[in-house]
């Protein structure tokens, strides 16, 4: 088990928070403890850059193939979409459930509506072209690029927390300050991942900024995440007082998960790390991490004449990979970095870590129940929870056909907009 921890001197453990903040909470299946949650905050973004960041952090295709043709394709078309959303009647449906419903429907209208801006017409061109040019072929194999990965997301319960808008993700706030626990599902890891890389992309945008109160970002096995920016965020937070800490059984599942070359940044940018048992490449690297020490080394000959004996040094390591290796439970090593305040002659060590179980099993047993934020109680007194639902994923899916429908008209009866429905007809 391997932890990296960022600039852990500059911050607490948690956000500030005054003492009468409700911390935030998630769950859909075991209790009613439910927040809706848009991650651009119902106004998506500001900038057509920032909706092309958006769609990005979805891990839409393979992050390590980013700048080909058939990764960037899927990623320009969701970013007008999202834009197309934001100019549209002030942004009211502005949400990334209806992004993906309007991203299914046939792309001969979306195609129609979306040229029908003129802010949008460049986004558009090259999906034009392939339209216009009978490369169909071409065109279904973009358009296929954005809509199989986003599929996984097609879910009234995520439509649900997605829909909403009823707090930001500003979590340092001064003003609002929180406290947001998000957890995946081990048998859903696929479906969530990409809405959770959705969300952290927006935190580590929004917390990054001066003026907020320092904080914490906290990610145990960050691998089963992809967490868009997360290695300019642990070199650039600092300044605006933001730690990181990750968690991640071996650096290994880094690699795998988010590329090599990213990977390396991250390993390499983290001021503190706190070490288990861990084997081959990783024990390496650590053992490297750690540096080397001056050894001193006697030798003695003995022979029938007499004995010689010789000293020597030699460089070794501080921390052999073989004992990282072997460390029993409990067992720890690691670096941490000092600053100007607080000097530290020692910053390696390999240690013990004494947990006082007696006073973790008080606080356990002094944990406070969730609260209970939407009760879906009804005047029959049975819990209508998954009806509520269901008719917030309908509802959804009839907006979006109802802005087509609307779209289309408007189209239709503006004389400097008809030739575009002309086009459809030849598609």
């Amino acid at each position: 088990m391997v932890r990296l921890y960022g600039n852990l001197s500059t911050t607490t453990a948690t956000s500030e928070i005054n003492e009468n903040v409700e911390s935030m909470s998630r769950f859909l299946t075991t209790n009613r403890n439910i927040e809706l949650l848009e991650p651009y905050e119902g106004k998506l973004s500001c900038t057509v850059l920032r909706g092309e960041g958006g769609s990005n952090a979805l891990d839409l295709p393979d992050i390590q193939k980013q700048g080909d043709f058939f990764v960037e394709s899927p990623i320009v078309l969701f970013a007008a979409i999202i834009w197309y959303l934001k100019i549209y009647e002030n942004g009211k449906y502005c949400t990334f459930p209806h992004a993906i419903e309007l991203l299914n429907k046939p792309y001969s209208d979306i195609f129609t509506i979306l040229t029908s801006y003129r802010e949008l017409e460049n986004y558009l061109s090259p999906f034009m072209d392939a339209w216009k040019g009978g490369a169909m072929e071409q065109l279904q194999g973009q358009i296929a690029s954005a809509k199989i990965p986003l599929s996984r997301m097609i879910s009234p319960s995520l439509y649900w927390i997605m829909s909403g808008d009823d707090f930001t993700l500003d979590i340092n706030n001064p003003d609002e300050p929180k406290v947001l626990c998000v957890g995946n599902n081990p048998d859903r890891q696929n479906i969530y991942s990409a809405a959770l890389g959705l969300y952290n992309a927006r935190i580590v945008k929004m917390v990054n900024r001066k003026g907020k109160l320092k904080c914490s970002i906290l990610v145990d096995e960050v691998p089963t995440i992809y967490f868009k920016g997360l290695d300019t965020l642990i070199a650039t937070a600092r300044s605006n007082k933001v730690a990181v800490c990750l968690g991640a059984q071996d650096f290994s599942q880094l690699v795998r998960d988010y590329g090599e070359k990213e990977a390396r940044v991250i390993q390499n940018t983290v001021g503190n790390v706190f070490s288990g048992q861990v084997l081959g490449e990783t024990a390496k690297n650590l053992s490297e991490r750690f540096g080397k020490v001056l050894q001193q080394r006697k030798s003695v000959n003995m022979t029938r004449e007499d004995t010689s004996t010789s000293i020597s040094t030699q460089l070794d390591s501080l921390i052999p990979a073989s004992k990282i290796s072997n460390l029993s439970q409990g067992m720890f090593v690691g670096s941490v970095c000092d600053s100007f305040q607080e000097k530290m002659e020692q910053k390696i060590f390999h240690c013990e870590i004494v947990v006082d179980n007696a006073r973790v099993a008080a606080e356990t047993k002094a944990y406070k129940p969730i609260p209970v934020i939407t009760d879906f109680t009804g005047g029959d007194g049975k819990d209508h929870m998954r009806e509520e639902i269901e008719r917030n994923y309908y509802r959804i899916k009839e907006e979006v056909s109802g802005i087509i429908q609307k779209e289309l008209r408007r189209i239709e009866n503006d004389p400097n907009l008809k030739h575009l429905l002309e086009t459809e007809d030849d598609g």
